[in-house]
């Protein structure tokens, strides 16, 4: 059976509680009960020979003895002979006067004695004795302060659960989908850190969740639109009336969509893969400035299509990476440079190395881009303003960005002064690795 943790509390306490309490009694009784006896067995001795001086005196008979002698203090009484505890102890009282027993643990003193012939017992623990009092009301107290401390205790771990309760309640709302949920911040260290992190948490979450559904949601745009013209010039060549060019473009048009739509979905699964990595993978030593170099003339087509001049400017440095990976970071940035250079414009690569890291500029002299495009432009699907807008799908800059993550650099981009754009990766520099 499943209990709560606020009983689970005010039972520890009880049971805390009633031992502490049992070994306090204990530890009393055994430094104080031998103090009890000793003072409780002078007194009886006291009263044993008061009763000697009155039968010395032959006026009183033991009855009347025991009268006289009888006070709140004592239990004073004639037992008769056959008494289990004077059998077989007759003789020894008669010989002796007096026999004075401590039986238990307990400060309990009794005396016997003969008088006029009548054994008599003297008990020093009654209801009305001292002793006898103070030990029962230090027991009663004992008890009452175990119930109300176990009461108090469930009242008080009812306030301490709380924020236990609170967290409880607002991850059966995360378990819904709720991720607007969140938990009032305790003041204790222990509840306050955790009810940071949940709520940490809970805010990671939707932001994740909005992502996930503005993810989705510029998927289904970026693969609408190229299917719906795929499918309305597929159409138009059902007409048997069209003439041999508009069959020709309309051919083409349908065949640069697949292109876009298999270059979309290739850029989805690469950039999936990449998030879903710690690691920049497999590594090997290469010339950075050849790769670079091969990477513009694989792309000469563009460059030479727009009458675009290059400066290059590449130190010769070797780097300890993914080649491939690294190789699709300038791909990227290089074709962005071409698209958004005009007709007769200029691109600039740089390659050198500082101190601490090495860095690659790429620039153009194309249209500027706006602060809030400069803080957005490395997000999935995000292709800044329209006049930037081109036949891409807003992938590439976000692979670029996830792949100088995992290799433990950054990448920014900056306007020139004289006009134009410049994408700036650093990656580090590590002497070992480069030799």
């Amino acid at each position: 059976m499943k209990t709560s943790l606020q009983f689970k509390l005010a039972l520890m306490f009880f049971v805390v509680m009633l031992v502490s309490a049992s070994i306090s009694i204990s530890a009393l009784l055994l430094i104080f009960s031998p103090i009890m006896e000793d003072n409780a067995e002078q007194q009886l001795r006291s009263v044993t020979s008061s009763m000697d001086e009155l039968e010395k005196l032959n006026k009183y008979t033991a009855d009347e003895i025991v009268n006289l002698c009888t006070n709140s203090s004592f239990s004073v009484k004639k037992i008769s002979d056959g008494d289990p505890a004077i059998k077989g102890r007759i003789k020894e009282i008669e010989e002796k006067g007096t026999i004075i027993e401590s039986p238990g643990i307990l400060p309990n003193v009794t005396a016997y004695t003969s008088v006029n012939g009548e054994i008599i017992a003297i008990d020093s623990f009654t209801k009305e004795n001292v002793y006898w009092v103070v030990n029962f009301i230090v027991i009663i107290a004992f008890i009452v302060c175990i119930v109300l401390g176990t009461v108090i205790t469930a009242f008080i771990s009812r306030s301490i659960l709380q924020p236990i309760r609170d967290l409880n309640k607002a991850t059966t709302e995360v378990a819904r989908g709720n991720f607007s949920v969140r938990v009032r911040e305790s003041m204790d260290a222990e509840y306050g850190t955790l009810t940071r992190n949940f709520n940490r948490m809970a805010e990671e979450l939707s932001g994740i969740e909005t992502l996930r559904g503005d993810f989705i949601s510029s998927v289904s745009h970026e693969f609408k639109t190229p299917l719906a013209s795929i499918q309305g010039f597929a159409r138009l060549l059902q007409d048997e009336s069209i003439s041999d060019s508009d069959r020709r473009e309309y051919t083409q048009i349908i065949i640069d969509e697949t292109v876009r739509l298999t270059k979309l979905a290739s850029n989805i699964l690469k950039l999936s893969k990449l998030e879903n990595q710690n690691t920049i993978g497999s590594r090997t030593r290469f010339s950075l400035d050849e790769q670079i170099r091969k990477i513009i003339l694989m792309l000469e087509p563009e460059w030479s299509e727009k009458n675009i001049s290059l400066d290059i400017a590449l130190d010769d440095i070797y780097y300890y990476g993914n080649e491939d990976l690294i190789g699709q970071v300038w791909q990227n940035i290089i074709n962005n440079a071409i698209k958004f250079t005009p007709a007769g414009g200029k691109i600039k690569v740089q390659l050198y190395q500082t101190e601490s890291n090495i860095t690659v500029r790429i620039s153009d002299n194309g249209i500027g881009i706006s602060h809030e495009d400069k803080e957005k432009i490395f997000e999935k699907f995000y292709q800044g303003d329209h006049s930037r807008k081109t036949e891409g799908n807003g992938l590439g800059l976000a692979l670029v960005k996830r792949i100088i993550d995992l290799c433990g650099g950054r990448i920014y981009v900056e306007n020139l002064y004289e006009g134009g754009v410049c994408f700036v990766a650093e990656l580090p520099f590590v002497i070992e690795d480069m030799k």
